[in-house]
């Protein structure tokens, strides 16, 4: 019994990598739970996840979170921050999927750009492969000098509905007044608390 759980666990530390296609996050927390067989991580004060998918890397703190590496998702609660190259996201609850490299942000969704693009919503969606962020809710833009705006689009000082733009280029794409439907959710986690 005990040599087939060391070789499970020995498969289990041989297959992640291969199933992954990507390193494993780095992660520190004040209280960390690792469930080797099921590959997951339960993590509870100064949570820190940093995710390097082939280049892409992704900065996740906050006060709780749930890694399941083989799923490749991570579930964070709690003044939660998300950093991608030289854009920030704070908000309450995170999803993050680094095999699609999306972030789902929900709760009091403050995001800021380097390039001074500075945007306030209930709720956002981010692909930091393509650069493209949609927002959602209650959603305030604050107009800066560097701020730039697809043809057609004038950037008013006024609550939106949905505003999607290109965080690379620091570019308004489209900007909606009228109430849209979209309304995004953070999925139950996969991980199981048994600690």
């Amino acid at each position: 019994m005990r040599a087939t759980k060391i070789f499970l666990i020995m498969l289990a530390v041989l297959i992640l990598p291969l199933k992954s296609y990507a390193a494993a996050p780095e992660i520190t927390a004040g209280k960390t739970y690792f469930n080797l067989l099921k590959g997951y991580y339960v993590l509870k004060e100064n949570v820190r996840v940093a995710l390097d998918n082939h280049g892409m890397k992704a900065i996740v703190t906050a006060d709780e979170a749930r890694v399941n590496l083989l799923s490749q998702k991570c579930w964070a609660t709690g003044k939660v921050t998300f950093t991608h190259d030289e854009v920030i996201f704070s908000c309450e609850k995170a999803f993050l999927q680094w095999q699609t490299k999306t972030a789902d942000v929900v709760g009091a969704v403050n995001f800021e750009s380097k390039d001074a693009m500075q945007i306030s919503a209930d709720s956002a969606t981010f692909n930091w492969s393509e650069k493209i962020a949609d927002f959602y809710g209650a959603v305030r833009v604050k107009p800066e000098k560097n701020l730039q705006a697809a043809d057609d689009i004038e950037i008013e000082d006024v609550v939106y509905s949905h505003v999607r733009c290109n965080v690379k280029e620091n570019k308004i794409l489209q900007l909606e007044k009228e109430p849209v439907s979209t309304q995004i959710t953070i999925p139950e986690s996969d991980v199981e608390v048994d600690e």
